[in-house]
C-alpha cells in the first residue's frame, strides 16, 4: 500500500517538534508560519461564513503563539471591512516575540486591543463571529477561571464559532475536554490532525475540522518518525481493483464465507452480498443445511453450501467438501451471525488449521477466538480482526478502563504483537497495520450504529481482498463502507439507516471514489 502523501495525526509535542525543526533546523521564521496560519483562519471565514460589511467579530486573543495568531486573522479580516474587536486575556506585558510584533501591527493600524476584563457577555451576545485563539496545543487540564469565564460567553452566544488549532478546553492529545470548553463550528488545525480533534469527545467540540498547510516541510514531519495518518480520502481510488478485458470470474476473486446460524441468517445474507458488490468473481456461503435451504434464492449470485451434521460430528462428505473449499478459496471470512456452539468452534478452528491465505475474522468467530490468538502468529496468508470495543476486550484480556479514549497505540501495539491487520471498529474506526503504521478513518456518521454493518463491512472487505493485497482491502474497505454510509444519509434521516441502506449504496460509494481519478 502506497499513498502518494500521507497525512500525519500528531501528537502536541510531536506537532511541537515539527514547529522547532522547521525553524530551527530548515530556517523558516516562525513569523512567516504564524502569517500563514492566520491566513488559512482569515481565508475559511471569508470562504465558509460569508461575511458582511457589517458583521461583527470578536477575536479572542491568549498571550502566545496562538493568541499571534489570533492578531493576524484580525489584520487580514480588515481588509474585508469586518467590524473586529481584538480581546486580549492576559497582559500585554506578556506578549513575545512574533505574537507581540503581529499585536504592535494591529495597534499600528488602529485596532484597540481590549482587556478580557473590560468585556461583558453582552459584547458576545451581540457578535456575528467569534475567534477563538486563546490557547494552543501545549494546553492540558482543567481551564484557568479566566478562560473558563471566556469559554462560558463563547458557548452562549449564537455567533458562528472558529477555534485555531484546537477549541480552548479541549485536549490536543486525548481530546478530552473541560466543562466549558469551547463548542466551535470550525477548527482550523495547522500541519496536521491532532488525536483529540478526531476522537470523543474533542471532535464534538470541534466541529468542522480543516487541517491547512502552512508551510511545514516533509522533512519536519519525517523528523519525528510518525506512524499514524488519517486515510486520505482523495487518494483512496489508487486501491480500486481494476478490471482487464481477459478477466473472467474465477480471476476476479473466489470468496468462501462462513456465516449464519438460527436466527441469523441475515448475517449471511448481509456479507454474501455485499462480497459480491465489492466485485468479488465467486461468492460461496457455508452454513448449516436449515440456513441455506431458506437462502437458496436469497441472494440469488451466491452459491450455497450446505453443512449436514450427525448429533455432534459433520458428516464425511460435507466435511471434504468444506476442506476443499478451503483449498479452493482466494479468501476466507468467518464469524457474521455464526452463533457460539460447539458446531461454530469446529469451523474456525478447521478454517485456522487447514486455510493459509486471507482471512477475515468477525463477530462470532472474533468471540471463538478467545485464547486462540497464538495460532495467528504463524498463519502467511494474513489475518483481518474486525473487532468493535467489547470484542477487542474479550480478545486482548484487557480491562474497559486500559482502552483510552484515543485507542491508537493500544490497537498499534495488538496489531504488531499478534502480526494481524486490526480494524478496531468505533467512531472514528481505525486499521492498524502489523509493520505499526495506524490509519484513523473520518468518514461514516452515527447512523452506522445499527444492527448488520459489521457484517456489510466484513462482506466487502473480504471481496476486495480476492482482487488486491490484504492490507489494501482493509483500508478501502473501511473506507467504501462508511463512504456508503454518508451516502445513504443523504437521502435518509441517520435515525432511520440500516445495514442494508449502506449495502445499496456500496456500488454509489464506489463509482464516486473511481471518479476521484478523473
Amino acid at each position: 500500500m502506497k499513498f502518494l502523501e500521507k497525512k500525519p495525526v500528531l501528537l502536541a509535542a510531536e506537532m511541537a517538534a515539527v514547529d522547532r525543526y522547521t525553524i530551527e533546523e530548515i530556517g523558516i521564521p516562525g513569523a512567516v508560519l504564524m502569517e500563514q496560519a492566520g491566513k488559512a483562519v482569515s481565508d475559511l471565514c471569508r470562504q465558509k461564513l460569508c461575511l458582511t460589511p457589517t458583521a461583527t467579530t470578536l477575536v479572542l486573543c491568549g498571550s502566545g503563539n496562538n493568541g499571534g495568531d489570533g492578531f493576524v486573522i484580525a489584520r487580514r479580516l480588515l481588509a474585508y471591512a469586518v467590524e473586529i474587536k481584538i480581546i486580549l486575556l492576559g497582559s500585554t506585558a506578556k506578549l513575545k516575540g512574533d505574537a507581540k510584533t503581529n499585536a504592535d501591527i494591529c495597534r499600528r493600524l488602529g485596532q484597540k486591543i481590549i482587556p478580557f476584563e473590560s468585556m461583558t457577555e453582552a459584547d458576545f451576545l451581540t457578535a456575528d463571529l467569534i475567534i477563538d485563539a486563546l490557547l494552543g496545543t501545549g494546553s492540558h487540564g482543567a481551564l484557568r477561571e479566566k478562560y473558563a469565564q471566556a469559554a462560558k460567553f463563547i458557548n452562549r452566544s449564537s455567533a458562528r464559532v472558529v477555534a485555531v488549532d484546537l477549541p480552548t478546553g479541549v485536549d490536543a492529545d486525548n481530546g478530552t475536554a473541560d466543562d466549558n470548553a469551547v463548542k466551535a463550528d470550525f477548527t482550523v488545525t495547522f500541519g496536521a490532525a491532532k488525536p483529540g480533534l478526531l476522537f470523543s469527545p474533542g471532535c464534538e467540540y470541534a466541529g468542522n475540522l480543516h487541517v491547512a498547510d502552512i508551510g511545514f516541510p516533509q522533512k519536519a514531519f519525517a523528523a519525528v518518525n510518525n506512524e499514524t495518518f488519517l486515510l486520505p480520502r482523495e487518494e483512496m481510488y489508487h486501491l480500486l481493483p481494476r478490471r482487464q478485458k481477459t478477466d473472467f470470474k474465477n480471476k476476479c476473486g473466489q470468496i468462501f464465507i462462513i456465516a449464519g446460524s438460527e436466527g441469523m441468517a441475515g448475517a449471511a445474507i448481509l456479507t454474501s452480498s455485499a462480497a459480491l458488490r465489492a466485485g468479488a468473481g465467486l461468492v460461496v456461503l457455508a452454513a448449516e443445511t436449515a440456513i441455506t435451504t431458506q437462502l437458496a434464492t436469497n441472494p440469488t449470485e451466491v452459491v450455497k453450501e450446505p453443512l449436514h451434521w450427525q448429533k455432534s460430528t459433520m458428516q464425511t462428505t460435507s466435511l471434504e467438501k468444506f476442506r476443499q473449499r478451503l483449498q479452493w478459496a482466494d479468501v476466507v471470512a468467518i464469524g457474521p451471525g455464526l452463533g457460539q456452539s460447539s458446531q461454530a468452534a469446529f469451523y474456525l478452528q478447521e478454517v485456522l488449521q487447514n486455510y493459509h491465505g486471507p482471512l477475515v475474522i468477525d463477530a462470532d468467530g472474533l468471540n471463538l477466538l478467545q485464547g486462540k490468538m497464538e495460532i495467528l502468529h504463524r498463519r502467511k496468508g494474513g489475518t483481518i480482526l474486525t473487532p468493535h470495543p467489547g470484542e477487542f476486550l474479550r480478545l486482548s484480556g484487557l480491562k474497559k478502563e486500559d482502552i483510552p479514549p484515543v485507542p491508537v497505540a493500544v490497537a498499534r501495539r495488538f496489531a504488531v504483537e499478534n502480526r494481524i491487520i486490526l480494524l478496531f471498529k468505533g467512531a472514528p474506526s481505525i486499521i492498524a497495520l502489523p509493520d505499526g503504521q495506524v490509519f484513523i478513518n473520518c468518514a461514516g456518521n452515527p447512523g452506522m450504529a445499527t444492527a448488520g454493518m459489521g457484517d456489510v463491512l466484513t462482506g466487502t472487505i473480504a471481496g476486495l481482498a480476492g482482487q488486491i493485497p490484504l492490507e489494501n482491502a482493509a483500508l478501502l474497505g473501511m473506507f467504501l463502507h462508511s463512504r456508503a454510509a454518508d451516502l445513504a444519509a443523504k437521502e435518509i434521516d441517520q435515525l432511520a439507516l440500516t445495514a442494508g441502506d449502506v449495502l445499496s449504496c456500496l456500488a454509489k460509494s464506489i463509482e464516486e471514489t473511481r471518479k476521484q481519478h478523473g
